[in-house]
Parts: structure tokens; C-alpha cells; sequence
């Protein structure tokens, strides 16, 4: 369930991908030799990355079986959490509040000692260079990246916890693969309203049966 809803979070998350990642993508472009293929290069890149994401779900989920541990097991007090915070990313990806956002605040000093490291790994020639570029990438402040953690938080294992990032990561391929004119158009057709709402919507319903399912264990129903 915890992975499933991670890939949907990632696949329905692509507006909000578009949005901060997209200019981030194209300008990778320039910094890939020309006599190189730009779709193989940012295809590693995008591999780097989601791996950062599988290493920040293992890492997270270690540290919360020790909150689980000291609390007596209750893992279901941060299952609520999460489903808060998918509420949140969902009304921002319907543009009603942006307030979720202000917990990219968590990552921004992680991202500014990481920069001089990127900077090194630039101009992208190798696929080492890919791979390293993009794991770090996987560390960049963003709410979606967040909401989807808080399941990684409430997996069984850090194994898991992993495997949710990881399956996150691959549905945020659509958006983030390619610097081609096929993103561009796709970029203006899923920013129309009625797309933003559709997706928002469907993320909505993922949080509230999580919510709900939580509520019925708290409540010894289930």
C-alpha cells in the first residue's frame, strides 16, 4: 500500500515535478557535452537521483524505528502525519495553498553544503558524473519529495522505507527524464487548471482512505 501510494504521489506529483524541477532539467542540458547523448546522460542522472531518494527513505526509516521503538510501537500517530501533509501537497498542486511548501525549509542547509560539491562535478562528461549529480540532486528541498518521506517514515523496514522512495522516484520520470520539446508541451498541458485539479483531487483520495484506515485502527476497528 505504502509504495503503491508513493508511485501515485510521484506519477500525480508530476505538476509539481514541471513546476520546480523542470528549469532545473533543461539547464542540466548545457551542461552536457554536445557530442553526447543528451537523453543516455540525463536518463543517469535521473537514476542518480531516485537512488538519493532510496538512500533518504532507508536513512529516514532507520531513525523513526527508534521513535517507533521508544513509543511503544504506535506507528499509526505518524501514518496521521503523512496523510497531513498529502493533504497539504494536494492543495497545492490544485493551487489553493502553497503553505505545505514551507517544509522544504527542512533541507535548504543540507542543499547549500552539497553545492560546492555539484559545482565540482560540473561540466556532466561521464556517467559517474551523472550518477553523483543526481543522487545529490536527490537531496534538493521539496514538499512532494517530503510528503512522499513521511511514508517512507511508517514503512515496516528500512528496506522499505527504500523501496517507497525508489518507486516514488520512477514515477517522477515522466517529468524530469528529458530536456526535449515533448517535456515543453507536456509542461503547458499539465499546467491548465483543470489537469492540476484532476491530479490534486486524486491525491486527496489517497490521503483521506490512509486517514480513514489510520482512524479505524486507532479506534481498535480494524
Amino acid at each position: 500500500m505504502l509504495i503503491s501510494t508513493a508511485f501515485f504521489m510521484g506519477l500525480f506529483g508530476l505538476v509539481h515535478c514541471l513546476t520546480m524541477c523542470g528549469s532545473l532539467s533543461m539547464a542540466l542540458g548545457f551542461s552536457i557535452p554536445r557530442e553526447k547523448s543528451i537523453l543516455r546522460y540525463t536518463t543517469y542522472i535521473s537514476f542518480g537521483r531516485i537512488s538519493g531518494y532510496a538512500l533518504i527513505g532507508c536513512i529516514a526509516n532507520y531513525f523513526s524505528q527508534g521513535i517507533i521503538s521508544l513509543s511503544g510501537g504506535n506507528v499509526l500517530y505518524l501514518n496521521v502525519f503523512a496523510s497531513l501533509l498529502m493533504f497539504g501537497i494536494s492543495l497545492h498542486i490544485c493551487n489553493v495553498s502553497n503553505a505545505v511548501l514551507n517544509i522544504e525549509k527542512i533541507g535548504v542547509w543540507v542543499n547549500k553544503s552539497l553545492e560546492p560539491i555539484k559545482k565540482r562535478l560540473l561540466p556532466i562528461d561521464s556517467v559517474f558524473k551523472c550518477l553523483m549529480y543526481g543522487l545529490f540532486w536527490g537531496f534538493l528541498p521539496c514538499g512532494l519529495v517530503y510528503t512522499a518521506l513521511s511514508l517512507a517514515l511508517v514503512a515496516p523496514s528500512p528496506l522499505h522505507g527504500g523501496a517507497v522512495m525508489f518507486m516514488f522516484g520512477i514515477a517522477t520520470l515522466p517529468a524530469l527524464i528529458g530536456m526535449t520539446s515533448l517535456n515543453n508541451k507536456l509542461a503547458i498541458y499539465i499546467k491548465q487548471k483543470k489537469i492540476r485539479t484532476v491530479f490534486g483531487m486524486f491525491i486527496i483520495l489517497m490521503a483521506s482512505y490512509q486517514l480513514y484506515t489510520t482512524w479505524l485502527k486507532l479506534q481498535g476497528l480494524e
